[in-house]
């Protein structure tokens, strides 16, 4: 049996940038403001029991004429269940377009994943330069997970699980200069399609490797 293909959720877009690209008048470009634009998908677990998804973040980087950073090595994501939310950066790792983060969901339990673009630098508390536009597409897999002391995966059901899913873009408008100066012009938040045109997805699970086993599982 083949994996699943992955569930497509929706496409998503990180941006810290003027909200007009260059080439304008200045008398334009001089009174636009700055965008941060962030994705965030908010999962929740429909099932009595505990599930270990994984959330994958895909970009083509293409249509990347420089300066501009089209890559989520310029991304930061974040996971929040309601209980403890803590701040991760993304490894980019050898292929910055694609990015995994491992979901656990508590039964009928709520997650909340966001990526924004790293557009403050925390080393010397300064504002990165804003030109990062990240554009690409989400997916969600239900992964075969290790076997503790054994070779092999198991599958974590027998048939797909339901979960329901909102994707939204949350923006904040800085100073044109895109600086910390403490003022925030605006702020605004818009739902996102999914690709199935409903909230509820089955992800189907990923099928077991190896011998049958019954015992303890891990995360990969």
């Amino acid at each position: 049996m083949s994996n699943p293909v992955p569930n497509v959720i929706s496409n998503f877009e990180i941006l810290f940038a003027p909200q007009l690209p260059a080439g304008f008048p200045p008398q334009v470009e001089n009174i636009v403001e700055t965008v941060v634009k962030g994705y965030f998908l908010t999962i929740t677990n429909q099932n009595a029991s505990a599930y270990t998804f994984m959330v994958g973040f895909h970009c083509n980087t293409n249509p990347s004429p420089p300066p501009a950073v089209r890559t989520l090595s310029s991304a930061v994501a974040f996971l929040d269940d309601a209980v403890t939310g803590v701040a991760q950066l993304i490894s980019a790792g050898p292929n910055p377009t694609d990015f995994y983060t491992e979901v656990k969901i508590a039964p009928y339990g709520t997650v909340l994943v966001g990526v924004l673009p790293a557009f403050f630098n925390a080393a010397n508390g300064t504002f990165v330069t804003p030109n990062i536009e990240v554009r690409g597409w989400v997916d969600i897999t239900l992964p075969a997970l290790r076997r503790k002391f054994l070779l092999g995966t198991q599958a974590q059901s027998a048939s797909p699980v339901s979960v329901i899913v909102t994707a939204e873009q949350r923006l904040t408008f800085l100073p044109m200069t895109g600086e910390g100066s403490g003022v925030v012009e605006s702020q605004s938040a818009f739902a996102l399609p999914l690709a199935t045109g409903a909230s509820q997805f089955m992800v189907p699970p990923q099928p077991s490797t190896g011998p049958i086993f019954t015992g303890t599982l891990e995360a990969l």
